[in-house]
C-alpha cells in the first residue's frame, strides 16, 4: 500500500506540470501520499533490526551483512540509473562527472533536491545508506553504533528548532527518528508482550497518521516535522497490527496485495520515470483525447504498477539470484566462515578434562 501511495503521488505530481495537463483530476487528495516515503523508513526500521539484531556487536559478520545490504540496494538501482542516465548524456546534457559519481553510489549529493536527482526517488536511498552505515557500525562496534545513532537522532531534533542549510538535510531531518520507531516497534513486537487488540490498534495507527495526511492537504497547523512524526507514529501502530495479525493467522491478506509488496523496490525505482514516459507519449500521440483525465491518472498508475512488477519479475530477482549464487559458491570455495562454524557448549567432562590440561 505504501508503495502505491507513492505511485499516486508522483501521477499527481506529474498531472500538475503546465507542459502536461495542469490539473488535479482528484483535487489535492492525493498530495498526502508521499508519507509513503515515511511509512517505508519505519518498515526499513523493524526490518533491519530484525534481520541483524544478532550481528550487533559481532564484527565478524560485518562483512557479510555490508553483502547483505549492497546486494539488496545497489544491483537494481544501477539498472535503473545507467536506464536514465544513458539517454540522458545521449541527448548531450551537461552532468557534473562527481555528480555522477555521487549517486551511482548514493552518497549525500549536498544541497541537491530531490527533482535534481538523476533518479528522482534516489534521494530516499541516501538515507537508507547512512541508516545502513550506523547499523554497521553498531555491528562492528556496538558502542560506535549507539553514539553515532544518537548524534544522528539529536540533529534530527535540532532541524525540528532550527532553519538547516540545503546542504546538511541528509543530516539534519526528522527521517531518523522514524527508523527508530520502526526499530522501536520491532523490539515490543519479538517480546510477544503485544496484548492490545488488533482491529482497534490498527484503526488508531490509521487515524493518526490521517492526522498528518489532513495537515499536508488542508494545512492545519502542523509543522513538517512533526507531520512527519505523527506519520511514523502511526506507521508504528499499522505495522505492529500488521506483523502480529500475520503471526496469529487471523487474517489471510490479499496475495495482489503481496505481489506488489514483494515487487515494491522495483516499482519505487522505476515509477517515476515511468509515468514521465507516459506522460510524454500521451502528449505527443493524443492517445487519452476527449478521455476524462479521472480515467487517464487511473490508467496511468495502473501501467505503471505492470511496468514495476514486470521489472521485479524479469530483472529484479534473476538479479538477485544470480549474485547470490556467485556469493555461495565463493563461500563454499574458501570453506567454513565463522557464520557456518557451529560452536557447541562444551559437556561437564570435556570441561573437566580441559581445567584439568590447563592445571598440568
Amino acid at each position: 500500500m505504501a508503495a502505491l501511495m507513492v505511485v499516486v503521488y508522483h501521477t499527481y505530481v506529474i498531472f500538475r506540470v503546465p507542459t502536461y495537463w495542469s490539473a488535479t483530476p482528484f483535487g489535492n487528495v492525493p498530495k498526502f501520499m508521499d508519507s509513503g516515503v515515511d511509512f517505508f523508513f519505519v518498515l526499513s526500521g523493524f526490518i533491519i533490526l530484525d534481520a541483524h539484531l544478532r550481528d550487533v556487536g559481532s564484527p565478524a559478520r560485518f562483512v557479510n551483512y555490508i553483502w547483505r545490504r549492497a546486494l539488496r540496494i545497489y544491483p537494481l538501482y544501477w539498472a535503473v540509473f545507467l536506464a536514465v542516465l544513458i539517454p540522458l548524456l545521449l541527448t548531450k546534457a551537461e552532468v557534473d562527472p562527481s555528480r555522477i559519481l555521487r549517486e551511482f553510489f548514493l552518497l549525500p549529493a549536498w544541497g541537491l533536491v530531490p527533482d535534481q536527482k538523476i533518479v528522482v526517488v534516489s534521494w530516499t536511498l541516501c538515507f537508507e545508506i547512512v541508516f545502513y552505515a550506523l547499523v554497521g557500525a553498531a555491528i562492528f562496534n556496538r558502542i560506535l553504533g549507539v553514539l553515532l545513532g544518537g548524534f544522528w537522532l539529536l540533529a534530527a531534533a535540532y532541524s525540528i528548532t532550527e532553519t538547516v542549510p540545503a546542504n546538511w538535510t541528509i543530516l539534519c531531518s526528522p527521517y531518523p527518528v522514524l527508523f527508530l520507531i520502526g526499530m522501536v516497534v520491532r523490539q515490543v513486537w519479538s517480546s510477544g508482550k503485544f496484548s492490545l487488540p488488533l482491529a482497534p490498534t490498527f484503526l488508531l495507527g490509521c487515524a493518526i497518521f490521517a492526522v498528518g495526511a489532513i495537515n499536508r492537504v488542508n494545512s492545519i497547523g502542523i509543522e513538517a516535522g512533526p507531520t512527519q512524526w505523527l506519520y511514523g507514529a502511526g506507521a508504528a501502530l499499522i505495522i505492529l497490527a500488521s506483523v502480529e495479525t500475520e503471526r496469529r493467522a487471523v487474517f489471510e491478506f490479499p496475495q495482489w496485495l503481496t505481489r506488489i509488496g514483494d515487487a515494491s523496490y522495483s516499482l519505487y525505482l522505476v515509477h517515476f520515470t515511468v509515468l514521465s514516459v507516459l506522460a510524454k507519449l500521451v502528449i505527443a500521440t493524443s492517445l487519452a483525447k476527449g478521455l476524462p483525465l479521472q480515467v487517464l491518472f487511473v490508467g496511468m498508475v495502473a501501467v505503471t504498477v505492470a511496468v514495476g512488477m514486470a521489472v521485479h519479475i524479469l530483472i529484479e530477482k534473476p538479479l538477485l539470484k544470480g549474485l547470490s549464487r556467485k556469493r555461495t559458491v565463493a563461500r563454499q570455495s574458501l570453506g567454513p566462515t565463522l557464520d557456518s562454524i557451529q560452536v557447541k557448549d562444551p559437556s561437564p567432562q570435556d570441561l573437566a578434562r580441559q581445567l584439568s590440561s590447563a592445571d598440568r
